[in-house]
Order: structure tokens, then sequence, then C-alpha cells
């Protein structure tokens, strides 16, 4: 992904005490200089591959979306280019300052929705030939057997430009495994295999890329500020739902609640240990009222027991999955477009003009 390069400075730079505003001003220091060296020079050629990558695609509801997010982007590397262009008012390092001051709210619409344009520029490479009817027929009907079996293990999935779910999967036989690419829902009659290969990497580059995931929230945004909740741990498994795309994500969330390395538990665990604590400190009153107070309190930590078990079936039945494309982020320098009405052939419409020259599609 592109962004993974410079959103690593986004979290607080390690090594700068002193106040918030400290560390707030090395964030967007770090954030500013990361985007200037890795991003800023390739916007144009990235927008300009992503724009062309969505209007080859078959019509889909969600594509005006995509091309607003574009539009979005382009704004947004349209005002950084002109913050770093326009002269300082005031000597540095004051100048500096507020100069990062000013584009932090770009970089951020970049560090939070540059998978977007990264996975539609990436639908311009090549992918592996279709397989023969006959054999696609019979590997079908092997990967179907393998799923009665419980021998088809999914490992990755997401969406192509054909709306079609993707699914790579390892398929088991007489103890030889093979990665079989998978389009349609795992399991079901639809179900078909596009491809085998003998590692994941190769099954990768010959399947159809995968288009930009979509989100749980279209207004939610991973790097917003977002105040101290008393219950930090539980507050911080919901972000992690929140900026999931992927099951694996909503998965390991799940189980973090009931489980947990060390002393760093789960909230589940705590919260039992809470009640035992309670249902003691009931009991020790040596009142009926307490004991009926703790009885109560110790059906309830059973309770929880069963609880933790079955989050942790509902975590593993998850299985491997992805939100379907057209869950698109929300822009946040443009206006929603009306959700067209489903109909078997969309209208394919241009690309929504750029709003800065700099950034817009030649």
């Amino acid at each position: 992904m592109i962004h993974t390069r410079y959103e690593r400075a986004l979290p607080s730079p390690p090594g700068i005490g002193g106040s918030p505003a400290n560390i707030a001003r090395g964030r967007r220091r770090e954030g500013a200089e990361a985007f200037q060296r890795h991003v800023l020079p390739h916007t144009d050629r990235l927008l300009a591959a992503a724009r062309s990558a969505v209007d080859a695609m078959p019509p889909a509801r969600h594509h005006d979306a995509w091309r607003l997010l574009l539009d979005d982007l382009a704004h947004a590397a349209g005002q950084i280019h002109r913050i770093l262009s326009t002269p300082a008012s005031q000597p540095e390092p004051k100048a500096a300052i507020a100069r990062h001051l000013q584009l932090w709210p770009y970089i951020l619409v970049w560090a939070e929705r540059s998978f977007i344009v990264s996975d539609l520029a990436g639908q311009h490479r090549p992918q592996g030939p279709p397989l023969p009817r006959e054999e696609q027929r019979l590997w079908t009907e092997r990967a179907q057997a393998a799923w009665q079996r419980g021998n088809l293990d999914a490992s990755d999935a997401w969406y192509s430009a054909d709306n079609e779910l993707i699914t790579l999967a390892h398929l088991v036989e007489h103890d030889e495994e093979t990665v079989v690419v998978l389009v349609g829902e795992l399991g079901s009659e639809q179900m078909q295999v596009l491809g085998h290969y003998d590692s994941e990497y190769e099954a990768e580059r010959a399947s159809p890329p995968p288009v930009p995931a979509g989100v749980l929230r279209p207004d939610y945004a991973p790097f917003k500020h977002q105040p101290t909740a008393p219950e930090t741990t539980v507050a911080a498994l919901i972000r992690k739902v929140e900026e999931a795309r992927h099951t694996a994500d909503v998965s390991m969330a799940l189980l973090d609640a009931v489980d947990g390395p060390g002393v760093s538990r789960g909230p589940l665990p705590r919260l039992t240990e809470l009640i035992d604590q309670a249902a003691k400190f009931a009991d020790a009153l040596e009142t009926k009222q307490g004991q009926r107070a703790a009885a109560r309190l110790s059906v309830l930590s059973r309770q929880l027991g069963v609880l933790r078990e079955e989050i942790e079936s509902a975590a593993q039945d998850l299985g491997v999955g992805v939100l379907p494309p057209h869950r698109t982020p929300r822009p946040m320098f443009h206006t929603v477009p009306a959700t067209p009405a489903l109909t078997t052939a969309l209208p394919a419409g241009p690309p929504a003009p750029s709003i800065t020259g700099s950034a817009r599609h030649r």
C-alpha cells in the first residue's frame, strides 16, 4: 500500500518529550516530510492510473463514489503543492510549524484514503490466462469435494473489478496441497476455480487484482483524535473493528476481547475477575442480601465463561472475507452523490473534474 510508507510517522514519534503541543508538532513534521519524500512526486501519475482503471471497469454503483474520492485526493495534493510553494511570511522555525499545521488535514486525507488510489492503480497489472472449460470444471468439482471434507482452507479474499468475490485457498488432496483461486462464495453452487498454482505468490499475481475494500462506517477517520474513554481497552477493540476491511481484523479484535497475553488480558477476563471479586465481597458481608447477591454474581461469572466460548467460536466462524467495494468512504472535501438505483446496466459517466490544475488527469 502507498500509505504505509508515511503513515508510520503519524503516531507520536519517540524521543519527543514535553507538552502535547510539542508531540503534535513532531507528528505533523514527520508526517509532512514522509509524504513529500515518498508520495507527493507520484500523486498525478497515481491518480491518472486510478481514474483510467475505473473508466475501464464494467459499470457499478460505487464508481461515482470512487471518482469523488479521487477528486478529494487530487484536491488535497493540489493544496499541499500550493502550501509548499507559498513564500513564508515569518522566519523559521515558526514558518515551518505554521506550514505543517496547514498541511496536516490534507496529509491525513491521503493517509486515510490512499488505499483507494493504490488498489485502483494496481488494476493495470496483467492477469494469468483463463483455464480451459473442461479443466475448470474438473478443478471446481475437486474444490467442492475438498470443501465438503473440510480440506479447503481460505487464506485471503477480495473483490475484483467485475464485482466478484475472489478467494485464495489451499486445497489438500492425498497429502498434497495446491493453491487455488476461487470466484464466488465458498461452498456455494456458484463457486468456481479460476486457476491452480504451486504458491500463493503465483496465485496472487495471476488472479484478478483487488479493488478497494469497503469500510464499515463511511465517516470513520482512523487518524482522527479520539478522547480517552474510561474503558480504553474496549474502545481500542471497537476502533479495530471500525477500521477493519477484512474479516481477519475483526476476528482478532473479538479474540483479543476474550483473552490476551500476560497481564494485558482482554476486557472479558477482566470483567469475569471483577464479578468474582464482587461475589466474594458480597458473600463476606455475611448477610442474606449479600449471599443472594453473591449467588447471582457467581451465576453471571459462569455465564461469562459460556459467552467467552461463544465469542471465540463466532470469531472463528467469520472465516476469510472482505467488505464489498460499494461501501466507499465519505469524501472530505466533496458532496456525496446520490446512490443510483440498481439496474442491469448503469450508464458510465465521465470522471468528475479535479479541483486543482496540478492534479487534474490529462
